[in-house]
């Protein structure tokens, strides 16, 4: 059996971050805060039925306390440097050009270029290093979500949709955000003190300006703030209606076209879209006014303290070299003024809103309220150590590692998938003399056992590669996988092989060769117990003959079920139930 057609060295781009290298000097240096190349495992993200999104909130943001707090300090560390900087202008002109020595220019200027490298190098670092603790904490609790979306056990009450797909992307995202406020709002509460310390020790009427008055303003626009904020979870809702609208819209859009409500749906989406913009507009209004109060309040306050300087400086109470220092460290402390009751503000709302929202989402119940746990889960997977496994239903037995064909279609048929998918009352596991009913293992227990392809399997976006290899497949299945279902000459007809992406929903393939691949997928898995509905109604009958030729070799001393009305598949079985006749 030759491998699959794989695509040729070096087309794959770079992984291992080259081109980001620094060659500075002919030296290769090392790349820090680096992303690996294989996903960080995710823990879950803490909560129960009693957390609050504000609580939740704050977890997220002391998620990732080993890059934050060094972040934070390597800012803050930064914003002294960066305040520093001015008095060493200032001290400058009174000690080297003032007196034109030239041994004290050489001095101060070395302490000048000091200060912009250490303010430029922990900016630099201690920004990466945040931004790396921040992505691990959205990857985490990005995969959080999506596990509770996708859990076997599903959700009560409650449909997979748009809506669902806005909240592990934007509302994940925001929440994420917040991480923020534990690194840059540090960095800029410590070059306020940092600010009114300095000006304190040139002239103790500025610094204490400064040290007063910086914390009151703060507080002013805090509270100035909690309009936008309620208006900003507010749109965050429309959002999220509008994005969740249009995302089922384009699912459905065959389903659409075929009902011919075109019209409706548009005018339905129309409606949703409209409520988002109004609110969104609302929003940004409220966040213009607030952001150009701040500036307003800011500037007048920087004003003051300029203008006092100034004329403490034209009463000889500050020397030339004061006047740069004070003048420059007040312009210094602008920008932390502005920008800390601005993220405060806006990122804490925003992340707040969303943090609500992905709480409802987490904390659905299961449909599936089989919760088996501890010691007796213990005992029934014990009974299930011995393979193969066997599995009986109403209706049928499948002895251990055997291949038993069912004849049945129709609702028929799906019902029967439909059960065996989920472990319903009536399918009991069979592993050797012992049994264990389906319906007393939890349903994501159930299925390390027991997997149902569907006849309509879903292909995704991505390479046949990511269709086909599951994360625990066996070393060498896939390849398997790949012949016994007879996708070989599918593989070996595109240009990079098992490399070629297959476009959303496997458009770029032919629905015969989704079905294909949507089998080598399930083979690929080797599950214990594998059920599969009609799959090869969509191929031609020679490739159905091949795959049922092939299929007993693949999932040998592992137990099948094939559900199908076709006399190619049924004939390769060991047995066959006719399910049909019994009906009829």
């Amino acid at each position: 059996m030759p491998p699959p057609k794989r695509a040729a060295p070096g087309t794959a781009p770079a992984t291992d971050g080259e081109a980001l290298r620094s060659h500075l000097f002919g030296i290769r240096w090392p790349l820090l805060f680096q992303a690996s190349n294989t996903p960080p495992a995710h823990a879950v993200v803490p909560y129960d039925q009693t957390t609050t999104p504000t609580r939740f909130t704050w977890r997220i943001i002391l998620g990732a306390k080993k890059f934050t707090l060094p972040a934070a300090v390597l800012l803050g560390i930064s914003q002294v440097a960066g305040a520093l900087l001015p008095v060493a202008a200032g001290t400058t002109v009174d000690r080297a050009i003032a007196t034109q020595d030239t041994r004290e220019l050489i001095l101060w200027c070395f302490i000048v270029i000091s200060a912009v490298l250490v303010s430029s190098l922990a900016t630099r670092f201690g920004s990466r290093c945040g931004q790396y603790g921040m992505q691990a904490v959205q990857h985490r609790l990005r995969m959080t979500v999506t596990d509770r979306l996708l859990h076997p056990a599903g959700m009560k009450g409650r449909q997979l949709g748009g809506a669902d797909l806005s909240i592990a992307t934007g509302d994940v995202f925001r929440v994420a955000f917040t991480m923020q406020l534990g690194v840059y709002p540090v960095g800029e509460l410590v070059a306020i003190v940092a600010g009114g310390v300095i000006l304190l020790t040139i002239a103790w009427p500025l610094g204490s300006a400064v040290l007063v008055g910086a914390p009151l303003m703060l507080w002013v626009m805090t509270l100035a703030g909690r309009p936008m904020q309620r208006r900003s979870k507010e749109q965050q809702a429309r959002v999220a209606a509008a994005t969740g609208q249009a995302s089922d819209l384009i699912t459905g859009y065959r389903t659409i076209k075929g009902l011919r409500a075109e019209e409706i749906s548009t005018d339905r989406y129309t409606r949703v879209s409209q409520d988002a913009l109004e609110g969104a507009l609302t929003v940004q209004n409220s966040r213009g006014l607030y952001f150009g109060s701040m500036n307003v309040v800011s500037g007048v306050f920087i004003a003051g303290l300029t203008v006092a300087a100034t004329a403490m400086a034209i009463q000889g109470a500050l020397s030339i070299g004061d006047l740069i220092a004070v003048i420059g460290v007040t312009q210094f402390m602008m920008n932390p003024l502005t920008n800390l009751p601005r993220s405060v503000g806006s990122i804490w709302a925003s992340g707040v809103a969303s943090a609500g929202r992905v709480l409802d989402l987490l904390k659905t119940p299961y449909a599936d309220d089989r919760r088996d746990t501890g010691s007796a889960l213990d005992e029934k997977v014990k009974r299930l150590s011995e393979k193969p496994l066997g599995l009986q239903s109403q209706g049928f037995r499948a002895a251990p590692g055997e291949l038993l064909g069912i004849r049945a279609g129709g609702a028929d048929a799906r019902d029967l998938v439909d059960t065996l998918a989920s472990g319903a009352r009536g399918v009991t596991l069979i592993s050797g003399a012992r049994t264990v009913p389906a319906e007393t293992l939890p349903v994501d227990t159930y299925r390390r056992y027991v997997l149902a392809s569907p006849h309509n399997a879903d292909i995704f976006d991505g390479t046949i590669a990511d269709n086909i290899v599951p994360t625990a497949a066996p070393g060498g299945m896939s390849d398997r996988a790949l012949y016994a279902a007879s996708c070989t000459d599918i593989v070996d007809g595109l240009p990079a092989g098992v490399d070629t992406r297959v476009g959303e929903s496997g458009t770029r393939l032919s629905g015969g060769q989704r079905q294909r691949i949507a089998l080598a997928r399930a083979l690929a898995v080797d599950a214990p117990i594998l059920v599969l509905h009609d799959p090869t109604t969509a191929v031609d009958a020679i490739t159905e003959h091949t795959i049922a030729s092939r299929l007993a070799a693949v999932r040998e001393g592992r137990t099948t079920v094939v559900v199908s009305g076709s006399a190619t598949l049924l004939a390769a079985c060991d047995r066959v139930i006719d399910m049909e006749g019994a009906h009829g």
